[in-house]
């Protein structure tokens, strides 16, 4: 076994001093350490001032235009739902879309990869910022990165969480491995799964309100950064997801939803400004990830259409049928908004003379907004509804209706609550298409095998007649199981 540890150990090493030389956008999994060795037992901060811990946070921002946040996280919500059909083509996304993932699938390594780099960075923040000596930093910047950075990495293990279950978790600094120490830190640069339960708790450690959300920035618009909006919001879904929904305390969602309100977000009057390319950081937008002609997202290319405007190959995350089939056509302003109809070069899911595209991401220069009020607001409505104040969430539901065009038609007060939680659950589908939400959703609300048995191929014929409850989690990715032996996969994969 000690060879075997101390193989591993050569090997990481010099995967560390090789990634020195990297830049921190490097999208490679980096799954096994939180830091490079410090040279010593003793951690000291890497960080000489407080420009060091500033400028190594803006990275750990930059980690949202990797590939999960620029494309997978609508594989993840929307194509593996009614929302979408993968559009593209490829086996390992016609995987996703059939709910039939295997382990060996690159998805479902490169997501778990970059997830775990992400809160592997913040850590990376955390950590050394909190080892910084008081003359290198202020109490007020010290307090407030580390918050930053905390709220970073309660919202990556919150997105692992929901994928996977549990999950290894690593929260402190690894010191330079020899032979002397590897023993003592194995189990800790590979550790077993964290229990979901546990792994809650860490977020909501991350997410406290005393020592986290108090130190971070109070704003009424969208920022690429974590703010009170943002780590509330965060909160609010936590609390919404956690534990079975029969046992969650919804007065604590409720209470989170108007914290983020009462930051002072407001609802654009016309939702199609929302994804107007120019229209950047509006009353609306709560977290948005900053994109410009030089430097662009390459989400609008894989979704919609070249640079010239035309479209020459398969584009990813095509509407479905049982989606646009849901939309007033007519009244409600979000149709236009979120799907767009062009010719195409093929005809696989429509035919290619009329073919509808996503149409939230436009440009290259579009930012990608990844929470907003409206979103919040439906979280809202959706936890009163399970107070049994369903008047109060139809009320919700029915503002977001009207800035939608259909305030004639709003939605009676008086309805069951069976019936409310079906309102909000369309409400968020229509309102949110195609912002990474669909899955989480049905997950949370135990609904993906009732919604998904209904779900319909482009013939009418139903995909998923006998879809097992499994597949509420993804797999854990073969290569972190061979390279991790103490990891246990999921039951039925």
């Amino acid at each position: 076994m000690k060879n075997n540890i101390l193989k591993i150990a050569c090997l990481c090493i010099v995967v560390m001093g090789l990634s020195a030389c990297e830049s921190f956008l490097d999208e490679k999994p980096q799954s096994d350490f939180t830091s490079e060795g410090t040279g010593e037992e003793n951690l000291v901060s890497k960080y000489s001032n407080v420009k060091d811990a500033e400028a190594e946070l803006l990275g750990v921002y930059q980690l949202f235009k990797n590939n999960t946040f620029e494309f997978e996280i609508y594989m993840i919500n929307d194509v593996q739902t009614d929302n979408c059909y993968v559009g593209g083509d490829g086996i390992d996304g016609e995987e996703v879309d059939k709910i039939k993932l295997y382990s060996t699938n690159s998805k479902v390594e490169l997501v778990w990869g970059e997830y775990l780099s992400i809160a592997g960075s913040a850590t990376n923040v955390i950590e050394n910022t909190k080892l910084m000596g008081k003359s290198a930093i202020s109490d007020a910047d010290r307090n407030r990165i580390i918050a930053e950075a905390k709220t970073i990495r309660a919202w990556a293990y919150f997105d692992m969480v929901r994928i996977w279950g549990g999950i290894p978790m690593v929260l402190q600094l690894i010191p330079t491995i020899t032979s002397e120490n590897l023993e003592t830190w194995y189990p800790i640069m590979y550790p077993e799964r964290t229990p979901e339960s546990d792994v809650y708790d860490q977020i909501l450690s991350d997410l406290d309100e005393n020592n986290t959300i108090k130190y971070l920035e109070s704003t009424n618009k969208g920022a690429f950064k974590s703010t009170k909006g943002l780590a509330y919001g965060l909160l609010a879904k936590v609390l919404a997801s956690r534990g079975a929904k029969a046992e969650r305390n919804y007065t604590k969602v409720v209470e989170a939803c108007d914290k983020v309100i009462g930051e002072g977000y407001q609802l654009v009057d016309n939702f199609d400004e929302l994804w107007q390319a120019d229209n950047k950081y509006t009353k609306e937008s709560i977290f948005e990830v900053y994109y410009t002609a030089e430097s662009p997202n390459w989400a609008e290319w894989v979704l919609l259409k070249e640079a010239d405007g035309t479209v020459t190959w398969r584009r990813y995350c095509t509407p479905t049928h049982d989606l646009i089939a849901k939309f007033d056509k007519v009244n409600d302003t979000r149709y236009a908004s979120s799907i767009i109809w062009k010719k195409a070069p093929y005809d696989v899911f429509f035919p290619a003379s009329k073919y509808p595209f996503s149409y939230k991401i436009r440009e290259k220069s579009s930012d990608i907004i990844y929470m907003r009020l409206a979103d919040i607001m439906l979280i809202k409505a959706e936890a009163l509804v399970e107070l049994n104040r369903s008047s109060e969430a139809i009320d919700i539901v029915n503002k977001i209706r009207e800035r939608a065009g259909l305030g004639t038609s709003s939605l009676d007060k008086t309805m069951s609550q069976s019936s409310a939680r079906l309102a909000v659950e369309n409400e968020r589908q229509l309102e949110l298409y195609m912002e990474g939400q669909r899955w989480f959703d049905l997950q949370r609300n135990d609904r993906i095998i009732e919604i998904m048995s209904k779900h319909k191929d482009q013939n009418g014929k139903l995909l998923f007649t006998n879809l097992a409850e499994f597949r509420y989690k993804w797999p854990l990715p073969q290569n972190e199981l061979d390279k991790n032996t103490r990891l246990t996969q999921n039951t039925g994969y």
